[in-house]
């Protein structure tokens, strides 16, 4: 246990220095003098790639879950709305029940459901369960979640940093790492490409995003 002790010890103080500052910045004060500049600003840069996944993720979830609400607005039926659609609802309605402790009548139950409701042409609704992603966005997954959903885009950039910021964003999600050591090899320059890199990758995907969602281009 000692050395979960040791990390315990280094993480509270990180959090007691960090609030330190935080409170210095509340009580309004002019200028901020840390007690330890270069462990502050490591700690910023670890901030930093934390709020470009949080963009990342806010942005690609805000724009596919207007897409949803356009959609069940929209009020499709099943064969109004194009093949992708079609396989992620079957598939959503499925992985509802789907469990190692799922019976045979469950599946036969929820299989005739989905029957029905092509049947009678009720309307397609989706929600961001839909989306099949937690906390794991990257260029990657981004792509393929527009893919599967019949969305096209045009990249400039192959979007290779958003890896980078997904895999440090879960090391201090899981405690990995701490924020004073997650990005304290990058310099101001690194962190400089890979937020133009973010940005504009995901600039090119809201583009796409965009033109499915004003074309309503789920529709046949």
């Amino acid at each position: 246990m000692q050395n979960t002790l040791s990390v315990f010890d280094d993480r509270r103080q990180e959090i007691e220095f960090y609030f330190s500052v935080m409170t210095e910045v509340n009580n309004g004060s002019a200028s901020i003098r840390t007690i330890n500049n270069t462990r502050f600003y490591k700690i910023m840069k670890s901030n930093f790639l934390l709020m470009l996944y949080n963009l990342v993720e806010a942005c690609i979830v805000s724009g596919m879950m207007e897409i949803y609400e356009d959609l069940k607005n929209s009020k499709c039926s099943y064969d109004q709305v194009i093949g992708e659609i079609q396989k992620i609802w079957a598939k959503n309605k499925i992985s509802e029940i789907y469990g190692p402790t799922t019976g045979r009548t469950a599946y036969e139950n929820r299989i005739q459901e989905i029957i029905n409701s092509i049947v009678s042409n009720s309307p397609i609704v989706l929600s961001r369960n839909a989306l099949g992603f937690s906390g794991n966005l990257d260029a990657k997954k981004i792509k393929s979640i527009c893919d599967r959903h019949g969305i096209r885009y045009k990249i400039q950039t192959p979007g290779e940093s958003l890896q980078r910021v997904k895999k440090e964003r879960n090391s201090l999600a899981h405690g990995d790492v701490s924020f004073s050591d997650c990005a304290r090899d990058l310099t101001i320059f690194d962190l400089q490409n890979i937020k133009n890199e973010v940005i504009s990758f995901l600039s090119n995907i809201l583009d796409g995003m965009q033109a499915y969602y004003e074309g309503k281009l789920y529709r046949r």
